[in-house]
Protein backbone atom coordinates (compact mmCIF):
# COMPACT_ATOMS: atom_id res chain seq x y z
CA UNK A 1 0.00 0.00 0.00
CA UNK A 2 1.26 3.50 -0.82
CA UNK A 3 2.49 5.62 2.06
CA UNK A 4 0.85 9.10 2.09
CA UNK A 5 2.78 11.99 3.62
CA UNK A 6 0.63 14.76 5.11
CA UNK A 7 3.60 17.11 5.26
CA UNK A 8 3.51 17.07 1.44
CA UNK A 9 0.02 18.54 1.58
CA UNK A 10 1.23 21.22 3.96
CA UNK A 11 4.05 22.10 1.56
CA UNK A 12 1.57 22.40 -1.28
CA UNK A 13 -0.76 24.52 0.86
CA UNK A 14 2.09 26.91 1.51
CA UNK A 15 2.17 27.63 -2.21
CA UNK A 16 -1.41 28.90 -2.20
CA UNK A 17 -1.97 32.66 -2.36
CA UNK A 18 -1.97 34.44 1.00
CA UNK A 19 -5.64 35.33 0.48
CA UNK A 20 -6.50 31.66 0.99
CA UNK A 21 -5.71 32.16 4.68
CA UNK A 22 -7.40 35.54 5.12
CA UNK A 23 -10.37 35.99 7.41
CA UNK A 24 -12.67 38.99 7.78
CA UNK A 25 -14.22 40.08 11.07
CA UNK A 26 -17.02 42.63 11.25
CA UNK A 27 -18.62 45.06 13.71
CA UNK A 28 -21.91 46.57 12.57
CA UNK A 29 -23.55 47.84 10.48
CA UNK A 30 -25.81 49.92 12.66
CA UNK A 31 -23.33 50.73 15.44
CA UNK A 32 -24.41 54.40 15.46
CA UNK A 33 -21.32 55.19 17.54
CA UNK A 34 -21.02 58.96 17.92
CA UNK A 35 -17.51 60.38 17.54
CA UNK A 36 -16.92 62.73 20.52
CA UNK A 37 -16.96 66.23 19.06
CA UNK A 38 -13.84 68.32 19.63
CA UNK A 39 -12.64 65.87 22.28
CA UNK A 40 -9.48 64.33 20.84
CA UNK A 41 -6.33 65.04 22.84
CA UNK A 42 -4.06 62.25 21.65
CA UNK A 43 -5.30 59.60 24.06
CA UNK A 44 -7.43 56.54 23.37
CA UNK A 45 -9.81 57.63 26.12
CA UNK A 46 -10.70 60.77 24.18
CA UNK A 47 -11.96 58.74 21.21
CA UNK A 48 -15.07 56.76 20.38
CA UNK A 49 -14.09 53.08 20.14
CA UNK A 50 -15.48 49.80 18.82
CA UNK A 51 -14.09 46.33 19.57
CA UNK A 52 -13.87 43.14 17.50
CA UNK A 53 -12.90 40.00 19.42
CA UNK A 54 -10.86 37.56 17.34
CA UNK A 55 -10.56 33.93 18.41
CA UNK A 56 -7.83 31.43 17.69
CA UNK A 57 -7.99 29.21 14.61
CA UNK A 58 -10.51 29.42 11.81
CA UNK A 59 -8.60 28.37 8.70
CA UNK A 60 -5.05 29.51 9.27
CA UNK A 61 -2.56 30.20 12.00
CA UNK A 62 -2.78 32.83 14.70
CA UNK A 63 0.18 34.94 13.51
CA UNK A 64 -0.69 38.09 11.56
CA UNK A 65 0.86 38.32 8.08
CA UNK A 66 -1.34 41.04 6.52
CA UNK A 67 -4.04 43.42 7.72
CA UNK A 68 -6.56 45.77 6.10
CA UNK A 69 -9.38 47.80 7.64
CA UNK A 70 -12.58 49.11 6.07
CA UNK A 71 -14.51 51.85 7.86
CA UNK A 72 -18.10 52.95 7.15
CA UNK A 73 -18.74 56.27 8.83
CA UNK A 74 -20.17 59.72 8.39
CA UNK A 75 -18.45 63.03 9.12
CA UNK A 76 -18.91 66.53 7.75
CA UNK A 77 -15.26 67.64 7.90
CA UNK A 78 -12.64 64.93 7.41
CA UNK A 79 -9.82 67.23 8.50
CA UNK A 80 -11.12 66.90 12.07
CA UNK A 81 -10.56 63.15 12.16
CA UNK A 82 -7.96 60.85 13.66
CA UNK A 83 -8.55 57.10 13.34
CA UNK A 84 -6.45 54.48 15.09
CA UNK A 85 -6.42 50.69 15.21
CA UNK A 86 -5.15 48.99 18.38
CA UNK A 87 -4.04 45.37 18.17
CA UNK A 88 -4.58 42.85 21.00
CA UNK A 89 -0.95 43.51 21.97
CA UNK A 90 -1.76 47.21 22.29
CA UNK A 91 0.13 48.33 19.19
CA UNK A 92 -1.40 51.59 17.87
CA UNK A 93 -1.65 52.06 14.11
CA UNK A 94 -2.81 55.50 12.94
CA UNK A 95 -4.92 55.00 9.83
CA UNK A 96 -5.54 58.70 9.25
CA UNK A 97 -4.43 61.78 11.14
CA UNK A 98 -6.31 64.98 10.33
CA UNK A 99 -5.89 65.10 6.53
CA UNK A 100 -4.60 68.44 5.31
CA UNK A 101 -3.19 69.45 8.71
CA UNK A 102 0.57 69.66 9.23
CA UNK A 103 0.70 68.53 12.84
CA UNK A 104 3.57 69.10 15.23
CA UNK A 105 2.12 66.74 17.84
CA UNK A 106 -0.55 64.05 18.01
CA UNK A 107 -2.66 66.01 20.49
CA UNK A 108 -5.71 67.28 18.57
CA UNK A 109 -4.59 70.91 18.93
CA UNK A 110 -6.52 72.79 16.23
CA UNK A 111 -4.08 75.71 16.23
CA UNK A 112 -2.22 73.54 13.69
CA UNK A 113 -5.04 74.24 11.21
CA UNK A 114 -8.35 72.77 10.16
CA UNK A 115 -7.38 70.63 7.17
CA UNK A 116 -9.50 69.03 4.48
CA UNK A 117 -13.14 70.16 4.33
CA UNK A 118 -14.75 67.32 2.37
CA UNK A 119 -17.08 64.74 3.92
CA UNK A 120 -17.38 61.04 4.62
CA UNK A 121 -20.61 59.07 4.14
CA UNK A 122 -21.64 55.67 5.47
CA UNK A 123 -22.66 54.60 1.96
CA UNK A 124 -19.08 55.17 0.75
CA UNK A 125 -16.77 53.25 3.12
CA UNK A 126 -13.00 53.68 2.94
CA UNK A 127 -10.41 50.92 3.08
CA UNK A 128 -7.03 51.40 4.74
CA UNK A 129 -4.41 49.21 3.08
CA UNK A 130 -0.62 49.54 2.95
CA UNK A 131 -0.77 48.64 -0.75
CA UNK A 132 -3.05 51.59 -1.64
CA UNK A 133 -1.62 54.11 -4.09
CA UNK A 134 -2.62 57.25 -2.17
CA UNK A 135 -1.83 58.16 1.43
CA UNK A 136 -4.74 58.95 3.74
CA UNK A 137 -3.21 62.40 4.29
CA UNK A 138 -4.23 63.13 0.68
CA UNK A 139 -7.90 62.16 0.96
CA UNK A 140 -10.12 64.86 -0.49
CA UNK A 141 -7.20 66.22 -2.53
CA UNK A 142 -6.59 63.43 -5.05
CA UNK A 143 -7.25 63.33 -7.98
CA UNK A 144 -8.77 66.80 -7.47
CA UNK A 145 -9.49 69.07 -4.53
CA UNK A 146 -13.05 68.34 -3.40
CA UNK A 147 -15.36 71.16 -2.41
CA UNK A 148 -17.00 71.57 0.98
CA UNK A 149 -19.81 69.04 1.18
CA UNK A 150 -18.38 66.69 -1.45
CA UNK A 151 -18.14 63.07 -0.29
CA UNK A 152 -14.83 61.21 -0.54
CA UNK A 153 -15.16 58.04 -2.65
CA UNK A 154 -18.26 59.47 -4.33
CA UNK A 155 -17.11 62.69 -6.05
CA UNK A 156 -14.54 63.45 -8.78
CA UNK A 157 -13.10 59.95 -8.86
CA UNK A 158 -11.73 60.22 -5.33
CA UNK A 159 -10.35 56.83 -4.26
CA UNK A 160 -11.90 54.46 -1.75
CA UNK A 161 -8.60 52.98 -0.54
CA UNK A 162 -5.76 54.74 1.26
CA UNK A 163 -2.43 53.84 2.81
CA UNK A 164 -2.24 54.78 6.51
CA UNK A 165 -0.59 58.13 7.38
CA UNK A 166 0.51 58.51 11.01
CA UNK A 167 1.08 62.27 10.91
CA UNK A 168 2.79 63.25 14.17
CA UNK A 169 1.74 60.01 15.89
CA UNK A 170 3.90 56.93 16.48
CA UNK A 171 5.35 55.86 13.10
CA UNK A 172 4.11 52.62 11.57
CA UNK A 173 1.63 51.12 9.15
CA UNK A 174 -0.49 47.99 9.08
CA UNK A 175 2.59 45.94 8.22
CA UNK A 176 3.91 46.83 11.66
CA UNK A 177 1.42 44.27 13.03
CA UNK A 178 3.03 41.38 11.16
CA UNK A 179 4.22 38.69 13.54
CA UNK A 180 1.77 39.59 16.31
CA UNK A 181 -0.97 37.23 17.44
CA UNK A 182 -4.40 37.86 15.98
CA UNK A 183 -6.10 36.50 19.11
CA UNK A 184 -7.83 39.00 21.37
CA UNK A 185 -9.54 42.38 21.13
CA UNK A 186 -8.93 44.61 18.11
CA UNK A 187 -10.10 48.15 18.81
CA UNK A 188 -10.92 50.86 16.26
CA UNK A 189 -11.02 54.38 17.72
CA UNK A 190 -12.10 57.66 16.14
CA UNK A 191 -11.30 61.13 17.44
CA UNK A 192 -12.49 64.62 16.46
CA UNK A 193 -10.33 67.73 16.93
CA UNK A 194 -12.62 70.68 16.14
CA UNK A 195 -16.07 71.85 17.14
CA UNK A 196 -19.34 71.85 15.16
CA UNK A 197 -18.75 69.15 12.52
CA UNK A 198 -19.69 65.68 13.74
CA UNK A 199 -20.02 62.09 12.60
CA UNK A 200 -20.78 58.51 13.55
CA UNK A 201 -19.27 55.07 13.00
CA UNK A 202 -21.74 52.69 11.35
CA UNK A 203 -19.49 49.66 11.09
CA UNK A 204 -16.03 48.37 10.26
CA UNK A 205 -14.31 45.24 9.05
CA UNK A 206 -10.89 43.84 9.84
CA UNK A 207 -9.30 41.45 7.36
CA UNK A 208 -6.32 39.48 8.65
CA UNK A 209 -4.07 37.24 6.61
CA UNK A 210 -2.34 34.72 8.83
CA UNK A 211 0.67 32.44 8.58
CA UNK A 212 -0.53 28.81 8.32
CA UNK A 213 0.25 26.43 11.17
CA UNK A 214 3.05 23.99 10.35
CA UNK A 215 1.99 20.39 10.89
CA UNK A 216 4.30 17.64 12.04
CA UNK A 217 5.49 15.07 9.54
CA UNK A 218 3.71 11.74 9.88
CA UNK A 219 2.53 9.01 7.55
CA UNK A 220 -0.66 7.05 6.94
CA UNK A 221 -0.37 3.55 5.47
Amino acid sequence: MKRFHLNTLVALAALLPAAAWAQTYTAGPGLALAIPDNGYNGTQGSMGCSTIAVASGGGGGDTVATATVQVAQSHTFVGDLTIKLFSPAGTPITLVSRPGVVETADDGNDTAGFGENSNLAIANPLTYDDAATDASEQMGKIPSDLATGDVICAFAGSPCSYAPSPGAATPGNLGSLNGESKVGNWILCLGDSAAADTGTLDGWTLTLGTTPVELQNFSID
